[in-house]
């Protein structure tokens, strides 16, 4: 067994607590119901920048559109709460599983369709069609803009400085 200083082994502590920190902060605690009424009560809400991204299980990019974004905003630096809904699974039917899914513990929030697909996805948008993953890039008191896919370097860019 090999020995560390003192001082390694209170960094390596240190470190681990900050990346524990830094899960704990971002991790959903349960899962929300997407109702007819969130999405207007979800930006009336907002105190600062966020990027929603709408997912389902059988998306094979939303993995990693998830995980791209957190990491855009730890490199960026920016202050902005990442939120996922589950447009394919009502909350209560495997909670359990999707909160276990890396992708989504990188978000703030996590929400799962509580209703008719059809009718919430036109509460959101009325022009989206139910592509995932479909990200709305929200600035308190401006329009949402939308992506369906991982949104571009500019088009991330362009919201962050909106943010200002």
């Amino acid at each position: 067994m090999s020995t560390l200083s003192f001082p390694k082994l209170a960094a390596a502590a240190a470190l681990l607590a900050l990346a524990a920190g830094w899960q704990a902060a971002a991790a959903p605690r349960g899962i929300e119901p997407f109702g007819a009424g969130t999405w207007p009560a979800l930006q009336a809400s907002l105190t600062k920048p966020a990027l929603v991204v709408f997912s389902s299980t059988s998306c094979g990019n939303c993995p990693a559109v998830m995980q791209q974004l957190s990491a855009e905003l730890r490199r960026r630096r920016i202050d902005a709460t990442l939120v996922a809904v589950v447009t394919d699974m009502a909350p209560g039917e495997d909670d359990v599983h999707l909160l276990r899914q890396a992708h989504y513990r990188v978000a703030e929030r996590l929400f799962a369709f509580d209703g008719q697909a059809a009718a919430l996805r036109h509460a959101v948008n009325p022009g989206w069609r139910g592509a995932t993953p479909y990200v709305g890039l929200l600035v308190p008191g401006q329009s949402v803009r939308w992506v369906t896919g991982a949104p571009s370097s500019a088009e991330l860019d362009a919201w962050a400085a909106a943010r200002r």
